[in-house]
């Protein structure tokens, strides 16, 4: 162990982040090393300066943001990325593993050598590996754009017209594969934003299905006209109880959406879950400091309806 790899590692060591077999090292090579044992007098100098300041209290909508990120976060991560993850950012604990365990150093030498013999064979076969090919859907792949969206009065039948290498239509019930996904793609890729505001209208009828309310959600975050975030909104009302993703979107919409009419959906929306810790928090700032007369008056009316929590 250097002393280079020490002082990049004095951080993680002092906040006692680093493995215990790599903490070790570190200790004996600080007892021996009057250089890094400076420089760890001096990181510890500098966190007890920090230590030493006044820590501010976030806002509750701040809190209230990351918390519903973090728990969005980690309902949708894979278990198994955390093994990746290690495998990828963090080489020394893992090659530290390699030199301890010859079986390991043997099983990764004998399969090095085996993908090399393969690569070898394949050149002088004249044949190139067979490359991974990762498709899209074949519907979304040939079209060019969604030119009309019209819905029937009183039915949930809507018409989608679209270019292809010709103009093309497709005529049916929501529920058809074939025309729902032609709504999903319009909802989210196309540039006309009344042919997206028709999609999501028509889409509205489906929330029950979960592609469908991802679709929504996306459409009430990152749509740029607020008339398809309205119809989102509307359409994911019904399922901020039971759906914790669509909970989390509603949320994020009170709190940073730049229309105000959005704004007061989305609180009304929220009113049958208000008595949850992140809404709880969330309307105790508005009511306090939003700069809308109307918000900081909901809010506090919905606050006031709760029963005290002690």
């Amino acid at each position: 162990m250097n002393c280079e790899w020490v002082q990049q590692n004095i951080t993680l060591y002092l906040y006692s982040e680093l493995a215990d077999d790599a903490r070790h090292e570190v200790e004996q090579h600080i007892a021996r090393c009057k250089a890094c044992a400076a420089e760890l007098a001096d990181q510890q100098e500098f966190q007890a300066q920090l230590n030493a300041l006044p820590v501010e209290e976030p806002s509750a909508s701040f809190l209230a943001a990351s918390r519903m990120r973090l728990q969005e976060a980690l309902e949708t991560a894979e278990q198994k990325r955390a093994w990746y993850h290690r495998f990828a950012f963090d080489p020394t604990a893992w090659l530290r593993q390699v030199r301890f365990s010859p079986a390991l150093a043997a099983v990764i030498f004998v399969v090095g050598f085996g993908g090399g013999i393969g690569a070898m064979y394949s050149a002088m076969s004249g044949k190139a590996p067979v490359p991974r090919v990762v498709s899209g859907s074949p519907q979304e792949a040939s079209i060019s754009g969604i030119t009309s969206i019209e819905k029937e009065p009183g039915t949930n039948n809507v018409k989608v017209q679209y270019d292809k290498r010709l103009p093309e239509s497709v005529q049916g019930s929501v529920s058809d594969p074939k025309v729902q996904d032609l709504l999903l793609y319009a909802a989210k890729s196309n540039e006309n934003s009344g042919v997206r505001l028709n999609s999501v209208d028509a889409l509205t009828s489906k929330a029950d299905d979960p592609r469908v309310r991802e679709t929504l959600t996306y459409a009430l975050r990152y749509d740029s006209n607020p008339g398809v975030r309205l119809m989102a909104l509307d359409g994911l009302g019904s399922y901020v109880k039971d759906d914790i993703r669509v909970r989390n979107a509603v949320l994020e919409a009170l709190l940073n959406d730049s229309n105000l009419g959005v704004r007061s959906g989305a609180l009304h929306a929220l009113e049958p879950v208000r008595a949850d810790s992140s809404v709880r928090m969330a309307l105790q700032q508005l009511s306090k400091e939003d700069p809308s007369e109307y918000i900081r008056t909901e809010s506090g009316r919905m606050l006031a309806s709760m029963p005290n929590i002690y």
